[in-house]
């Protein structure tokens, strides 16, 4: 029997080498590299900061679309919808909006160049609720919609002006996507989801096959529909499907989410893992990814992000066969662990815990979830989730023994571990077992096996599988004591605003530093550095600080501004940096305050020379700094009756530099000389000025 071998390019072409924290989460990998619209791209970043674009705050629908090319690479397409149907082309510099979906109502703020809205990240799109992912949080909700009981499918059958071909008839069609596609979901849902719905074609649209607008096909299609009778508003699902299209070349293509959701399908025949995936994609899901960490490292500092590399997933690489959704998936899909689905247990101790088979019905649990990490920025939890394959339903292809250099039935003898990010779709990893067994571009292996342990000793916590069998997996799990939870240090300054001084002073600043990281974690050194204004100078008391995890110390930033410095308020920048982790840091401003104002001339006077009692006193105070008006000099006057009492009265210079203020002398007021004497102090300036007059009262 010949064996079948499965192409190597579809997961050799998909990697990309990064740097990985491990003491933060592994969501610091920038997730499919490959695909322009996810990747940083330092080129939007560059024209954002020309600053050629025109700035514009816009609202609409996000639309998010993923092509699936059939040589294994993708690419995600980001678009505003505005109200008036007008699509707009949306480039981000870094960290796309993947906690957003499809139909998500967003206020945008970018710049517009060249008729694309350019963004820094996906923070600058904000919801502004309603829409696909059901609210207005950074945290996709879960479930995410509409992925419960009968999903309406209209599925479209269209060719092109110029190739009026139909290569499957419509039976084929109801037969492929009420048949095997409906089973794929049924058995994945564990009965909660099925298809429905019809397909109707073939129509020829009005579109060449030398072209591809992926929207124009979807209106077209749609206009033909409605044409031929059809409701579009019983379906909550279109699919476009017509004879393969060069211009196009994916495979298929997806809105990520949406209601209704819009998928695209170009190949001939109709291929059944295709349609799963972009089904997939419709639903809400995004990749499922693989991380490499070479031949001796499970996760590491040195890891790879592979697109479409989850073997044991639809969502991971093309093939023949359509494995489950994985749990971090399913849970997304609200398929596990919501309501009345099936359960994942998440453990908090130490342990031995049962895994029930992963695709059969039943109660759960049907995988373990356990704390990874936790952002130290965003608090976004990263969990690992394990599960057990069995060789059941869409997975009984797992031991199926035809494919050479592929599967090795390791997946249904040992305990698959994803692992996936709270806030983030798009952060589905499988992670690999037995690393030292395969090279990236052969990964048919990735279960840990009874008998072997994996630790993660920043989590603080060991994996041991201790038996399997058809009926389940055991793992034993141990909580080493506290686990390490690194956080940014806190910085502070002070003073935050210094006193005013003359050009050429020294300025202290105290700068303190407190470890935030939690009690399981070990001491740290921060490095401190300053940030000042050119030519200016600074000394530290200390280089650097050693501090343990909730422990606070200070060192001094001496700062010194060059003789001849414009009078101002300048900012000293000052920060901590983790020594062994640079993008732990935290940073604090305070702010050095030159004035080389001169003291005012005063005068002072009221409005009487003599007063009776019951009578106001009116007094008057002009600061002038020779014939300009000192303006909005905070003025403090001082009145002292005979008898020794003081009353003090203030007020604020006018435009003029004048200060009214009122005294009222008591129906009981005593005769004799009262003393009127003032102050202020020039506004961001040491010295002060004074002066005093008298008045008498009969």
């Amino acid at each position: 029997m010949m064996r079948q071998v499965c192409s190597p390019r579809i997961v050799r072409s998909v990697f990309v080498s990064f740097a990985v924290v491990l003491l933060g989460s592994i969501t610091v990998l920038a997730h499919n590299p490959q695909n322009s619209d996810l990747a940083d791209n330092p080129s939007i970043t560059a024209q954002l900061q020309s600053g050629q674009g025109k700035p514009v705050q816009l609202d609409g629908e996000m639309e998010i679309v993923h092509q699936d090319f059939p040589d294994g690479h993708g690419r995600f397409v980001f678009t505003l919808k505005q109200t008036d149907g007008t699509r707009v082309p949306m480039k981000f510099a870094k960290h796309p909006p993947t906690h957003l979906l499809t139909g998500d109502h967003v206020r945008v703020n970018g710049q517009m160049l060249n008729g694309n809205l350019l963004l820094y990240s996906g923070s600058n799109a904000k919801q502004t609720g309603g829409g696909g992912s059901g609210g207005g949080s950074m945290t996709p909700s879960i479930p995410v919609p509409n992925t419960f009981g009968t999903q309406s499918v209209l599925v479209m059958l269209v060719n092109f002006q110029d190739d009026a071909s139909q290569p499957y008839t419509v039976a084929d069609a109801q037969s492929m996507f009420f048949g095997p596609v409906n089973n794929f979901i049924l058995e994945g849902s564990y009965g909660q989801t099925s298809l429905t719905g019809n397909v109707v074609g073939w129509y020829t649209i009005p579109d060449s096959v030398t072209a591809c607008n992926i929207y124009q096909i979807a209106t077209d299609s749609q206009n033909a529909a409605v044409a031929a009778g059809v409701n579009l508003s019983n379906y909550s699902r279109y699919v476009y499907a017509f004879p393969f299209n060069s211009a196009c070349g994916f495979a298929g293509a997806s809105n990520v989410g949406g209601n209704p959701s819009q998928s695209w399908i170009n190949t001939a025949p109709l291929d059944l893992h295709t349609i799963d995936h972009e089904l997939g994609h419709a639903l809400g899901l995004w990749h499922s990814h693989l991380l490499y960490c070479g031949a001796s490292a499970t996760i590491g500092s040195n890891c790879s992000i592979g697109e479409y590399g989850d073997i044991v997933d639809t969502m991971g690489p093309y093939g023949p066969w359509s494995p489950h959704y994985n749990a971090f998936q399913k849970e997304r899909l609200g398929w596990l662990n919501y309501a009345s689905s099936p359960s994942i247990q998440t453990v908090t101790a130490s342990g031995t815990y049962n895994i029930n088979p992963y695709e059969l019905g039943g109660a759960g649990p049907k995988a373990l979830k356990i704390l990874m990490s936790t952002d130290p920025t965003t608090g976004a939890k990263t969990w690992y989730y394990l599960e057990f394959r069995q060789a059941v339903g869409f997975d009984a292809f797992l031991t199926d023994g035809t494919c050479e250099q592929c599967y090795t039935q390791n997946e249904t003898t040992g305990v698959l571990f994803h692992t996936g990010t709270d806030s983030d779709g798009n952060s589905s990893d499988l992670l690999d077992m037995t690393p030292a067994t395969q090279t990236f571009a052969w990964w048919f292996d990735p279960s840990l096996v009874v008998g072997q342990s994996f630790a993660d000793a920043t989590a603080g916590v060991t994996f041991t599988p201790t038996a399997v069998s058809s009926s389940g997996a055991t793992v034993q799990i141990t909580m080493n004591g506290s686990s390490c939870a690194a956080a940014n240090p806190t910085v502070s300054i002070s003073p935050s605003q210094s006193q005013a001084v003359t050009a050429g002073s020294p300025v202290a600043f105290a700068v303190t530093v407190t470890d935030n990281d939690s009690s399981g974690c070990s001491g740290a050194t921060f490095n401190l550095a300053d940030a000042l204004q050119p030519g200016w100078t600074g000394g530290w008391s200390a280089a650097s600080l050693s501090l343990s995890p909730g422990k606070s110390n200070s060192a001094t930033l001496t700062v010194t501004s060059p003789a001849g410095t414009a009078s101002g308020s300048y900012n000293v920048s000052t920060s901590a940096v983790k020594a062994s982790q640079s993008s732990s840091n935290g940073s604090a401003v305070g702010t050095y305050v030159i004035s080389t104002a001169t003291v005012p001339s005063v005068s002072l006077w009221t409005d009487q020379s003599s007063y009776l009692p019951g009578q106001m006193v009116a007094i008057r105070v002009s600061l002038l700094f020779g014939t300009s008006p000192d303006v909005g000099a905070r003025v403090t006057v001082t009145v002292t009756s005979p008898s020794g009492k003081k009353t003090t009265l203030s007020g604020t210079t006018d435009s003029n530099g004048m200060s009214s203020l009122s005294y009222r002398l008591g129906r009981n007021a005593p005769p004799g000389t009262y003393q009127v004497q003032y102050g202020t102090a020039v506004p961001g300036a040491a010295p002060t000025a004074g002066a005093s007059t008298s008045f008498t009262v009969q």
